[in-house]
């Protein structure tokens, strides 16, 4: 039987350009006061995911609220080279890096 439980994501993508990092430290800090998170954690968390921002292209994350934890994911592009395909397109996929539980 199909999950009814709809998860409703918040995208970020920044460009690649190291002054643009702080944009996460917003998103998570109004993300964690909307899911009445403490900030216990909260730079640690923010630490992490600006360590995932890469200067080469831009950077894709989403965010989603799960009961009383808030989820920070980033998407991991795999390249068409790695799979095998000549002409692919890439192809990609999203990792967890942060979970703030209240």
């Amino acid at each position: 039987m199909a999950s009814t439980d709809a998860v409703d994501y918040t995208y970020l993508t920044l460009p690649p350009d190291r002054s643009f990092r702080s944009c996460i430290g917003l998103v998570v800090a109004g993300l964690a006061a909307r899911a009445k998170i403490g900030v216990a954690g909260l730079e640690e968390a923010i630490e992490l995911l600006e360590n995932q921002h890469t200067l080469d292209r831009p950077t894709r994350y989403r965010f989603y609220l799960k009961e009383d934890s808030l989820i920070a994911e980033v998407e991991e592009r795999k390249p068409a080279t790695v799979r095998g395909g000549i002409g692919a397109n890439d192809e990609s996929g999203w990792r967890t890096v942060v979970e703030m539980v209240s």
